[in-house]
């Protein structure tokens, strides 16, 4: 009985933490969209690194589900890993090189400009 009254405080928790670090991920990729320069520098002043993770895996995950849906679909198809690759690819490709270009850019000018210590939350 005990047992199930801690997985039951666990899940809760679990959910909790889910939905907060969901629901800041949302307002940051809401926010980079118009504000990226203050919203690196917010996410940097507060040392969030879940929230940097988890934009890290929001801009790769394009390559991610194309690699792992290509693989699978490969050798069911064709019975093993085919190397040419086609259009798809390369829309693949422009989009997380712009992603990325647009994240890289905006966080070399927060590290360059470097205003952590001018930086006041109100």
């Amino acid at each position: 009985m005990a047992i199930l009254k801690r997985s039951k405080k666990i899940v809760k928790i679990s959910g909790l933490l889910l939905i907060r670090q969901a629901w800041g991920l949302l307002c940051n990729l809401y926010l980079l969209t118009y504000q990226p320069f203050l919203t690196l520098r917010t996410i940097r002043a507060h040392h969030d690194r879940s929230q940097v993770i988890l934009l890290a895996m929001t801009a790769i995950s394009p390559a991610a589900a194309y690699l792992a849906a290509r693989a699978v679909l490969d050798i069911l198809w064709y019975g093993q890993w085919q190397y040419n690759v086609g259009a798809v690819f390369v829309l693949t490709a422009l989009i997380e090189i712009g992603i990325l270009g647009y994240l890289g850019y905006w966080t070399l000018e927060v590290i360059r400009k470097n205003h952590k210590d001018q930086f006041r939350e109100e």
